[in-house]
């Protein structure tokens, strides 16, 4: 099986599976409890912490745990209650639809024919009582990098809070939250090879956040419940990992990326990579492949032993049309004929080539089918 769904999630690291199993064995201790025994899972915390914030260049009681980016992106959004939120057209389901569950009214920014978000289309949707700017650092169907540092200044500059749900990028690429004047950031763990479950909130000191769930006060007080510190710890080694590895990963992923498409182009002249002009993370990669419904696609490919997926996961058993692909200027025909190949530090260059194949091998009997 060749998997190419890296997008939606990550096989665990052997070092992160090694690290967790130890921090359960000896760190079970409830790190909030007064005894000696609850220093060694309170130590992984802050280790896990500091390592966080140090990606980030932030400090780390500016850090909190999660369970993931859901959780993280609907916390941040409530600062937009009862007020107006900006909102990019290509954010996450999480972005959405928590911000128009706290705000009283959004105003949904469209991008580029890219799937780009423009600063001046973000300034012409700021109101008086605009309380949230939300726009991704990159976008999970397409891998656009969105201009994060010019609608950060410009947040800045109104004084309104700026939310980037770093989920896709974290981990892939350096993320300066002071340099790009990012208030609050999410991540989550197992889009780089962590565990599912766990992921962190980033907020800046000064930021009024309200808790979601509120009891004991771990987490600074904004995030109650006694911490799974096995998977904190799990989140950490991942990201170590993913600071050491970024560089020669990113240019791994660039090779493997481009010879892919340069050999589905030659076999599938037909297919468009879209967004191809755009800044892009290296290793996500949505294929218009004209006629071919996704849905059938996806589910050929997994027969063949290719794993794919026709966009965002969380969306992929519904059959709905994808609304970036939508906001990008596809029609609904075309839309449903995307599929998103996204590559991991696993893959190689001959299972591209296989994969390349496969899917030509796909394209070309629907092709073969319709003229009967």
């Amino acid at each position: 099986m060749i998997y190419l769904d890296h997008a939606a999630t990550t096989p665990p690291d052997a070092a992160v599976i090694r690290a967790m199993d130890e921090a359960m064995a000896a760190a079970w201790h409830n790190p909030g409890a007064a005894y000696a025994t609850s220093e060694a899972p309170r130590r992984i915390l802050r280790k896990a912490r500091q390592t966080v914030a140090g990606m980030l260049n932030a400090r780390p009681q500016e850090v909190l745990f999660t369970s993931g980016g859901t959780e993280g992106n609907n916390q941040a959004a409530s600062l937009a209650r009862n007020g107006h939120a900006v909102v990019g057209a290509v954010e996450h389901a999480s972005v959405l639809n928590a911000a128009r569950h706290f705000a009283r009214e959004v105003t949904l920014v469209p991008p580029d024919a890219c799937g780009r978000v423009l600063p001046g289309a973000v300034a012409a949707a700021l109101r008086p009582d605009t309380r949230l700017i939300c726009v991704q650092f990159a976008n999970n169907e397409t891998g656009v990098l969105q201009p994060v540092a010019d609608i950060g200044a410009l947040a800045r500059s109104r004084r309104i809070p700026f939310l980037c749900d770093g989920v896709q990028a974290f981990g892939k690429m350096p993320i300066d939250v002071q340099a790009l004047n990012i208030d609050l950031l999410t991540l989550s763990a197992h889009k780089f090879h962590g565990p599912r479950g766990v992921g962190a909130l980033y907020v800046r000191q000064g930021i009024p956040l309200e808790p979601l769930l509120r009891g004991g006060g771990q987490e600074f007080g904004l995030r109650s419940g006694t911490e799974n510190v096995a998977a904190v710890e799990g989140l950490r080694v991942a990201a170590e990992q993913a600071t050491r590895d970024m560089d020669a990963h990113k240019a791994r992923v660039r090779t493997l990326a481009e010879g892919f498409v340069s050999r589905l182009k030659a076999l599938v002249p037909d297919c468009r990579l879209l967004a191809e002009g755009a800044p892009r993370l290296e290793g996500v990669m949505a294929t218009l492949l004209p006629g071919l419904s996704s849905e059938q696609a996806v589910a050929d490919l997994d027969l063949l032993g290719i794993q794919v997926s026709a966009g965002a996961a969380c969306a992929a058993r519904t059959n709905h049309i994808s609304h970036v692909y939508r906001a990008m200027g596809l029609s609904d025909a075309d839309a449903r004929c995307v599929i998103r190949v996204s590559l991991g530090r696993e893959n190689t260059a001959a299972e591209m080539n296989t994969a390349a194949e496969r899917i030509a091998e796909v394209y070309e009997r629907r092709r073969e089918t319709s003229k009967f």
